[in-house]
């Protein structure tokens, strides 16, 4: 699954719990993205926990998918 479905698929479902008042918070995404991440961009995770400030979703993404693309 590319970077751009994960991180997609991650939002609606933090949409869809939104609707049912479970409220999932950006850094809570950040969290769950990182969790999951295939072996490929696992060291990744490593990087992002060693910054002194956790990027946003967003910024997460704009970063997976900058990875994947040099995996290629």
């Amino acid at each position: 699954m590319s970077v751009t479905i994960y991180t997609l698929k991650i939002k609606e479902l933090c949409v869809v719990l939104g609707s049912i008042n479970v409220n999932i918070n950006d850094n809570k995404m950040v969290q769950i993205c990182l969790g999951r991440l295939t072996q490929q961009l696992g060291p990744i995770r490593s990087a992002i926990h060693a910054r002194e400030n956790s990027p946003s979703f967003f910024d997460l993404g704009s970063i997976l998918l900058v990875k994947e693309n040099h995996v290629r």
